[in-house]
């Protein structure tokens, strides 16, 4: 093939290649000899330049790197990848990234080999195969990888930090590179570029001031189109920059370097020694060992090895959560993470979306409650710990100091004196008391505020809400004096409103009442109706007393006074203890009532109490008779006086009092027989007005003989009641002829 026709044949292919007909463009290039000597120097150019471009289509990195660099004649300078061209053009490489989507068939600018290379890592990098085309870059200065990747990482942090809407590829770029040319390792042999280019070799020292200088500017550009972007901690590229050099190991695998981890060398581990910091003085095939795999990389230096550009954040929020709590920056996490998820009293440790992150996110707010603490911010750190709990974090004696003083402290002005209102104050306490439930101060403290606002309730005639708090203060503090005071009042106000009958109800239990009454008598301020209950309550207990001791029941008897009496000792009638004596004495004046109310079977009852009392004060005998005599002798002159003689005879059978005990008694028994034998013969009952006439003929008294009664109030108190005009047919009973 002659000059011409070669000639010719690459203007077919260049038309081709321009037209989109690839294939014609590579049977044409195959045709052609690129040796041929009658191909000109600019021919030969653009002969590579279509091969290069040909091979980046089909992702033939190698041959991609080997046809850019034959384009220029000459293997790339070491310089160049932040700086104009030297070549006086006025192109600057570092507008590579301007268009950072160009297709491929865009020819690249012929003037620069070290921006031809750039470009072609960033085609490269954007599918994954920045490690193939660096391995092929011919590199005998043992600086050109390193200044290529240098370039591209200078360009895409300025593209970030310069562009309105900062592409992620760029953000994605910049950490890896940036990570790999800053690590302590120097697996890239930054330093010794560095150092070429100055000529000069530079101290440990200056070395490092120099790389954490440039650290914080990379920072603070990241930082600058987090803001200008609206991204949060857990989704910024800062919290991306420091996941990787975190997780970043130093391992050179991630650029395909040469140099082996070590398997080759039997004497060497096959872990990377983060200490190892010179070469191992081998040179292995890059196949002969496993580099790391996308998914076991870091984000964005997974990339690099094989992965692609994020649309977001190449870090996922849990990832995120655990970077900001290491990096101790609790209050940022908290506030994006409440951003997203609402107020962290919302947050649940076994809900689906919380349950990862839960433990970080307790030791996170724990870490903000000892802060807020520590500035006296005294509601913010009881809300933080609370929340903290609710997430599982466990809380020790420190946390429990926390409580305890912040809820004290709570709603409180320097001077200690209350500013807050009496609900919120409740509620921090209570946060504290939950926090904190051992703690007596606290105890005692919510307790007092509770009872305070239960009397405000009441004030309010808000009586529930009042006994609640009463309740409530009295579950904080158990035997609280002024809870229970104050519930007792309720309690004993219910009780006397039932027994008076104001209020319908069921009657309440004695047991309680007598437990109520206890504490009241020994309360500081007695409630209102005490005494009023404690009437009711006497009456019902003699009452149970006398149904015992009717029952037979002598030592259930005695356990019921000995309640009665055990409800005010210092002021009961009954003394320190109760015996027997007492008992009788309750069933004496158990009788005297019932006479008085003349109740259906008075008549039944006043003799078994009678007796009853007699057993107990170990009464027999005359003498018993006598008490019987002195307990119905006063009521037997009005049951004659109302007519009711019938009774009167009746509870002279059941007391068996013997004749001629009380002439007064007998007069009036006698009486009570004439009464009813004279009404029994107006009946027509002859036979039974005989029988009383002989009952009262029993009893030995004379016949026409007029009876005189001492008639004092004492005695016959009935007699006297406001008598009404006396009957002409029924002369008084005093003047009763026998």
């Amino acid at each position: 093939m002659n000059a011409t026709d070669a000639t010719r044949m690459l203007r077919q292919a260049e038309h081709a290649h321009s037209t989109g007909n690839f294939a014609r463009t590579l049977n044409l290039l195959d045709r052609i000899s690129a040796d041929h000597p009658g191909l000109s120097v600019d021919d030969r150019a653009s002969y590579d330049a279509l091969r290069a471009l040909l091979a980046e289509r089909a992702g033939n990195w190698p041959e991609a790197v080997h046809r850019w660099l034959a384009v220029f004649g000459s293997t790339p300078p070491a310089s160049g990848e932040d700086q104009p061209c030297d070549l006086g053009c006025d192109c600057d490489v570092r507008t590579v990234l301007d268009a950072p989507d160009a297709t491929s068939g865009e020819a690249p600018c012929r003037c620069c080999p070290a921006h031809a290379l750039w470009r072609l890592v960033w085609q490269a990098a954007r599918q994954g195969a920045i490690g193939e085309v660096l391995d092929a870059v011919p590199d005998p200065s043992g600086n050109r990888r390193t200044a290529v990747l240098h370039a591209l990482a200078v360009g895409t942090l300025r593209s970030l930090a310069q562009s309105e809407k900062a592409d992620p590829a760029h953000a994605v770029f910049a950490i890896a590179i940036w990570h790999l040319l800053l690590d302590s390792n120097d697996p890239l042999r930054f330093k010794d570029m560095v150092t070429a280019r100055r000529g000069a070799p530079l101290s440990a020292e200056d070395w490092r001031s120099a790389c954490d200088t440039l650290t914080k500017r990379i920072r603070t550009a990241f930082r600058s189109a987090d803001e200008l972007h609206g991204r949060d901690v857990l989704d910024a590229w800062e919290t991306v920059w420091k996941v990787e050099k975190s997780e970043y190991s130093g391992e050179r695998a991630y650029l395909r370097t040469e140099d082996c981890f070590g398997q080759c060398d039997d004497d060497r581990l096959d872990v990377w020694d983060e200490e190892w910091s010179g070469d191992l003085g081998c040179r292995c095939d890059v196949d002969t060992w496993q580099p790391p795999t996308p998914d076991t990389a870091p984000p964005c230096l997974g990339l690099l090895l094989g992965g692609r550009p994020w649309a977001g954040s190449p870090v996922t929020v849990d990832t995120a959560i655990e970077q900001l709590a290491a990096y101790g920056e609790h209050r940022a996490l908290l506030t994006a993470y409440t951003r997203r998820h609402g107020e962290p009293a919302t947050w649940q440790a076994d809900s689906d979306t919380h349950r990862a992150c839960a433990p970080l996110l307790a030791d996170a707010l724990a870490a903000r409650a000892r802060a807020q603490f520590a500035k006296g911010d005294w509601q913010d750190t009881l809300t933080d710990l609370t929340s903290a709990a609710s997430l599982g974090f466990v809380l020790d004696q420190h946390h429990h100091e926390m409580a305890r003083k912040a809820g004290l402290s709570a709603g409180r002005n320097g001077n200690g004196y209350q500013r807050a209102a009496l609900v919120q104050r409740i509620l921090w306490l209570e946060s504290a008391h939950a926090l904190a439930p051992g703690d007596t101060a606290l105890a005692k403290e919510l307790a007092a505020s509770l009872v305070r606002r239960g009397t405000e309730a009441l004030g309010a005639r808000d009586t529930d809400q009042g006994r609640a708090r009463f309740q409530r203060a009295l579950c904080v503090r158990p035997g609280d004096p002024m809870a229970q005071a104050a519930l007792d009042a309720l309690d004993l106000a219910d009780i006397a409103s039932v027994v008076t009958g104001n209020r319908p109800g069921k009657q309440p239990d004695l047991q309680q009442v007598g437990e109520l009454l206890r504490r009241g008598f020994h309360a500081e301020n007695p409630a209102e109706n005490l005494h009023e209950v404690h009437f009711w309550y006497c009456d019902r207990m003699i009452e149970r007393a006398v149904r015992k001791t009717l029952d037979g029941k002598k030592s259930e008897a005695r356990r019921v006074l000995r309640q009665l009496a055990e409800v005010q000792p210092s002021e009961d009638e009954w003394g320190e203890q109760a015996d027997d004596g007492d008992i009788a004495r309750l069933l004496h004046d158990a009788a005297v009532r019932q006479l008085g109310t003349r109740s259906g079977d008075y008549t039944r009852q006043v003799p078994l109490l009678l007796s009853a009392a007699a057993s107990f004060a170990q009464v027999t005998g005359e003498k018993k008779e006598r008490q019987a005599l002195e307990t119905v002798l006063p009521f037997a002159a009005e049951l004659v006086d109302t007519g009711r003689f019938s009774e009167l005879i009746t509870l002279q059978g059941g007391l068996l009092i013997t004749p001629r005990r009380s002439a007064e008694y007998d007069q009036l028994v006698a009486v009570a027989y004439h009464r009813r034998a004279r009404d029994r013969r107006a009946d027509g009952d002859p036979a039974g007005a005989v029988r009383d006439e002989r009952a009262a003929s029993a009893l030995k008294l004379k016949a026409s003989r007029q009876i005189s009664l001492p008639l004092g109030p004492v005695l016959f108190p009935g007699l006297f009641d406001s008598p009404g005009t006396p009957d002409p047919d029924d002369p008084p009973y005093i003047q009763e002829t026998l």
